[in-house]
């Protein structure tokens, strides 16, 4: 690991100045916390940074180039500084702890990172080529890699704020593409302890701690309870219909048979993923990267909602708002879901302050109730309106999950009824077998709220726990329609199921860590620890399978696989980065292809536009198959029409600079003309099997 220790240290020190950054806007609002929010000072930072590039971009103010970027860096230190004078800050000792335990985390997970550092599978060649682009422009929004001529029709601001640290560190995105995901990592180990440590701050410190310990573990580490199949013979070659466990035969030899993807695909037809399975199969996606977002928008929730009956500050509802925006344009999901969230911590306290029917009905007509919610949803609608100007949804609506026959293909409003045959249910055995750890724990609330027990915590968390059975059941029965026939509720279910499963690994924690200190209920401790035990080996399984064991380190550099596997289009990608300069990206026509595949690497890895990419995931951006399969034809046409006349059209529709005729183009277009090519450019660049034409 030594080669690639100053790389990281680099890495945490540009990290470490966006935090200070953030850290005097931090210690105001968290002025209450044991460490006076310092664990939230990177996400917090790293979130005002990125947004005032991104406005800053959007309306042509300044560029997105390293000089700019540490201005504004500077300036929102500076800014936070004048806010906050005369806010109390904490010990350098803690300071020391803390920030000591941050690097711990990163230079962990950047070394299990480097024992397969390839950015390559699933979706990781979007994600580059997301970010690559961003870095290759200079304004906003950004192109599409894949779709050229259009902007990037997708949630993108999380993949900014990666471009945004890469941009400040001077680093090459084949490492910080890898040290982003370590720091999302480290960030969701400290920001989830953090929150931890604030719940449990009424206990005696060493419980505290080792509470705060086991939340951040629960919500980073964490799986779920489908560990139970690694004691049985598994179920390999009936993924599409797994058996109860208790049909199988248990064994000795614990692991050998299980496969650690099974615990996110478990229900057929579904995708019901968590934080240490992304952690592992290492996509910097958008849902990764709104977990410190999301993190963020929880310890604020903590912050207002935590408080007995004090009242709270109208500011804090608009930063709330602020957040929820952010996550909209991370993953937009992650925006309703929080605002949602906040709706519901409303009601519920107003409800509990509320001593008589006729005063709740009075903070209703007299508009209390709906000062909050106006403004986080005026702030929230301000902050997304740059991006929605620009985004065209690719979610047609709410659909109904098994519909009434007679309701079969119609529409009311925006509820969808979808064919009959759209229709999934949920074996409860089966989520049990994913949630029934969480619904476990849920029992010591409802026994507490039964005793008159709780604390104002205790209720928080108990609507966090709600709230994520409403999350978990909502694909039971509706679904957001997008364009996939057989998975059609999987989205919902996985960007549903994901917060539900930050939300519910705090409560269960907090929970499990009271009742260790309390010893009354030994009965449903004993049962919360066995379960919890289940639930924790998860990482033995999935990060030795998918990191070799941790036997052999290679590197944080994730393109060393493109110079083995492909040199010639690793040395294209090179000379194209090396010829043009950011704020230049014209296009470069090369073979589209099916997703989750090796085409369209040269885009991807350059940022340069190309005609057509993958093609499923354009399909969904564009909101049908007519666009993406149009473009798919005419880049074939060019490769292999003999009409030279339609050919230099299509080249000028498009606005295309560079051909590539490499190995892609050969084994895709089987009657590729090169010889009409030659006519129609000049060769600029050359290797053994790749050649870029330059059109004239």
């Amino acid at each position: 690991m030594a080669q690639d220790l100053a790389t990281i240290l680099w890495w945490w020190v540009t990290l470490l100045l966006v935090g200070i950054a953030g850290w005097p806007w931090s210690k105001k609002i968290f002025r209450g916390w044991p460490d006076r929010g310092y664990l939230m000072a990177k996400a917090l930072g790293l979130a005002i940074v990125t947004y005032v590039i991104w406005i800053g971009g959007t309306i042509g103010v300044f560029p997105f180039i390293q000089a700019s970027t540490w201005l504004v860096v500077l300036g929102v230190w500076y800014l936070g500084r004048r806010v906050s004078r005369g806010e109390k800050g904490i010990s350098w000792k803690m300071i020391f702890w803390e920030e000591g335990v941050f690097l711990a985390a990163l230079i962990l997970w950047s070394w299990v990172k480097a024992h397969e550092p390839t950015i390559n599978g699933l979706e990781k060649f979007m994600d580059y080529g997301f970010t690559r682009s961003i870095l290759q422009g200079k304004y906003f929004p950004p192109l599409d890699m894949w779709f050229a001529g259009k902007p990037i029709n997708y949630y993108y601001f999380g993949h900014l704020m990666m471009a945004a640290l890469t941009r400040l560190s001077g680093m090459s995105l084949g490492y910080t593409f890898n040290l982003m995901l370590a720091t999302i990592f480290a960030m969701c180990l400290t920001q989830s302890y953090a929150i931890g440590r604030q719940l449990l701050n009424k206990l005696p410190i060493a419980w505290a701690i080792g509470g705060a310990l086991l939340i951040a573990y629960l919500v980073t580490l964490a799986g779920n309870l489908h560990t139970i199949y690694a004691f049985t013979s598994g179920y390999a070659g009936r993924e599409d219909n797994p058996p109860p466990f208790w049909d199988l035969e248990f064994t000795s030899e614990v692991g050998k048979n299980y496969w650690y993807p099974n615990a996110t695909r478990f229900i057929p037809w579904t995708i019901h993923e968590f934080p240490s399975y992304s952690f592992v199969v290492s996509d910097v996606h958008g849902h990764v990267l709104s977990i410190p977002l999301a993190l963020l928008a929880i310890a604020l929730l903590v912050n207002m909602f935590g408080r007995l009956r004090e009242e709270i500050n109208w500011k804090e509802y608009g930063l709330y708002g602020w957040i929820s925006g952010l996550m909209f344009m991370t993953n937009a999901l992650d925006g309703i879901i929080y605002a949602g969230l906040f709706a519901v911590l409303l009601i519920a306290r107003n409800l509990q302050f509320s001593i008589s029917n006729s005063q709740l009905i009075s903070k209703f007509l007299n508009f209390q109730f709906f000062k909050p919610l106006i403004v986080v949803g005026m702030v929230f609608a301000v902050t997304i309106s740059p991006f929605v100007a620009r985004f065209e949804p690719f979610v047609s609506g709410v659909a109904v999950n098994c519909p009434p026959e007679q309701l079969a293909n119609s529409k009311i409003g925006p509820i969808i009824f979808e064919g009959a045959e759209k229709c999934q249910k949920s074996p409860l055995w089966m989520m049990l077998v994913l949630w029934g750890f969480f619904v476990y724990c849920g029992w010591w609330y409802i026994a507490g709220a039964r005793e008159k027990e709780l604390s104002v915590e205790s209720k928080l968390l108990g609507a966090f726990l709600v709230f994520s059975l409403l999350l978990i059941t909502f694909p039971e029965f509706f679904y957001f329609k997008d364009i996939y026939p057989l998975h059609f509720r999987s989205n919902t279910m996985f960007k549903l199921g994901y917060q539900a499963f930050m939300l519910s690994g705090i409560a269960s924690g907090y929970a499990i860590t009271y009742e260790l200190w309390r010893k009354k209920r030994v009965v449903w401790l004993t049962g919360a620890v066995i379960l919890a035990l289940l639930v924790m080996i998860y990482p033995k399984f999935a990060v030795n399978s998918y990191f070799g064991n941790l036997k052999t380190y290679q590197s944080i550099w994730g393109l060393g696989w493109l110079s083995s596997r492909y040199p010639d289009d690793a040395q294209a990608i090179e000379w194209l980065e090396k010829t043009l300069p950011v704020g230049e990206q014209p296009v470069v026509l090369e073979a589209n292809g099916d997703s989750y595949t090796d085409f369209n690497r040269i885009s991807a890895f350059s940022g340069l536009p190309t005609v057509a990419g993958w093609t499923v995931h354009e399909w969904l951006w564009r909101g049908g198959y007519e666009p993406i399969a149009l473009r798919a034809e005419e880049v074939k046409r060019v490769y292999e029409s003999i009409d030279i006349e339609e050919t230099k059209l299509l080249l000028n529709k498009y606005d295309v600079r560079y051909i590539v005729v490499g190995s892609m183009e050969r084994q895709k277009y089987p009657q590729l003309d090169e010889e009409k090519i030659k006519k129609l450019g000049s060769t600029v660049f050359t290797t053994n099997t790749l050649v870029i034409y330059q059109v004239i």
